[in-house]
């Protein structure tokens, strides 16, 4: 496949991927307040969908490096998570019915996100000429566009919309992954022998347990932030429409620290990058606490840049330098699910109470002294291996 034809499927790819996660999941905490929940059910159902993340996506990539049939496991899953999203719209009052659907739908469509990272890297370790930073950041933008111009239709049409546009967006998807090349075979663990090789072999990885333990670190302080950030806007005096142009800022700055990725590790190393995003991680949370108007929220968000904007493709790459191939997508699946699975579990269940007891703004800042241990714990590691610990 030419490298342009490639790097244009993965574009539509991530584009509609992220289309339709910034339509189903963006929202979700509007659409739990529309419901009528508390603060603790949000950060309850924050915690079971991290929980299904946490558990589903290893599990995806044992079956992906086991079977190599990641094309078709990808296209499975898109086929299951729509009658999940109508499922969810219909789920209000019930908030033991709203959390079977987030749980069915995390462990679904949200694993598909760490699947195209794989699918990516595993087809360019094998000749491929692909871009992953360009086509991640396409990603971004189509993400950014979306989140303004759906947030202000949700505000004139309703949440009721959610399913409909989901189920458009998610077709397209399935079409353009159809027609784009699987990774070959001959890159796997194979169908005989241990089911768990991939993840055995990862847990030996002492470098590479070392990360997801920072990480999970880091997202518990960072990620009951991100849950309790729409609620923050709204307590700022913030509409769904507010909320979607602070989620475009976002994902607008994300858009050329990807770009230029490829550009900065030539005079950074991709280790101290990745270092060097994690503290901005920390900068953005406590901004985040601190805002006084939702103006400053929104100018908060251009943080992006050098927290995720330059720790996704800078972590994506320090993993695929740690592990070997034939383990890759489950070590690309360990990532979130250490991160958007038990890191955001903990943060979502750890924040959902101390809102409730001290407040969003003392919650935020208390768990940010969690994010600097993340930090702490990464850069002790990543110190010792450079001295040959």
């Amino acid at each position: 496949m030419a490298r342009s034809a490639t790097n244009l499927h993965f574009s539509a790819i991530q584009g509609l991927y992220w289309s339709g996660f910034c339509i189903l999941f963006t929202f979700v905490v509007p659409l739990y307040r529309d419901f009528g929940y508390s603060e603790i059910t949000i950060g309850t159902l924050s915690m079971v969908m991290s929980l299904a993340t946490a558990c589903a996506q290893p599990l995806w990539g044992i079956a992906c490096d086991r079977s190599a049939h990641l094309r078709r496991l990808f296209l499975l899953n898109i086929l299951v998570a729509v009658p999940l999203a109508f499922g969810l719209l219909y789920s209000r009052g019930l908030p033991f019915l709203t959390g079977a659907a987030i749980f069915l739908l995390s462990s679904t469509y949200v694993s598909m996100g760490p699947m195209i990272d794989s699918w990516v890297m595993k087809l360019g370790n094998q000749g491929h000429a692909i871009h992953y930073s360009l086509t991640r950041g396409i990603g971004s933008l189509v993400y950014a566009g979306m989140a303004v111009g759906f947030g202000k239709l949700l505000d004139l049409a309703g949440l009721g919309i959610i399913p409909y546009a989901f189920l458009i967006v998610v077709g397209l998807l399935a079409l353009v992954s159809f027609q784009t090349a699987p990774p070959g075979r001959e890159a796997h663990h194979g169908a005989g022998g241990n089911p768990f090789a991939s993840m055995a072999t990862l847990v030996r990885n002492r470098r590479f347990m070392l990360l997801l333990l920072a990480l999970v670190l880091l997202y518990t302080g960072n990620g009951a932030i991100m849950v309790f950030m729409p609620v923050r806007m709204e307590i700022l005096g913030g509409t769904n429409a507010t909320l979607g142009i602070a989620m475009t800022v976002m994902a607008l700055c994300e858009v050329p620290a990807m770009l230029l990725h490829h550009r900065i590790v030539r005079y950074i190393r991709n280790d101290r990058l990745l270092a060097l995003s994690l503290v901005f991680f920390l900068i953005k949370g406590v901004a985040t606490a601190f805002a006084p108007s939702t103006t400053v929220l929104i100018l908060v968000q251009v943080l992006q840049f050098a927290s995720f904007g330059l720790f996704l493709p800078s972590a994506i790459h320090h993993i695929n330098h740690l592990v070997d191939e034939k383990s890759l997508v489950t070590a690309l699946m360990m990532f979130p699910s250490a991160t958007y699975g038990v890191g955001m579990m903990l943060g979502g269940l750890a924040g959902g109470f101390l809102a409730e007891a001290l407040g969003v703004q003392a919650m935020m800042l208390v768990l940010s002294g969690v994010t600097l241990a993340g930090i702490v714990l990464f850069a002790v590691g990543n110190r010792r291996h450079a001295a040959g610990g």
